[in-house]
């Protein structure tokens, strides 16, 4: 019977894992937005791409989303 009683558990554990990974890919984001053009072109310099757009009412490095979004890849 223990075994039935883990399982809903084990379940549990990893939805909520997903979830925190989740939360910290969308926080890794949030980190890369800024209020200035020249911040953002600056984190742009440190992910190996260049420029910036904007997202929003702020700046986000590289030239395009799915710029940055490789430049992140890459940088994991």
């Amino acid at each position: 019977m223990l075994r039935f009683g883990l399982l809903p558990l084990l379940t549990a554990g990893l939805v909520a894992t997903q979830m925190i990974v989740a939360q910290l890919a969308s926080r890794a984001q949030a980190n890369d937005m800024f209020p200035t053009k020249a911040a953002a072109e600056q984190r742009a310099k440190q992910l190996a791409c260049s420029g910036s757009f904007v997202m929003g009412k702020e700046w986000m490095p590289c030239s395009s989303f799915a710029a940055y979004q490789k430049a992140i890849s890459k940088s994991k």
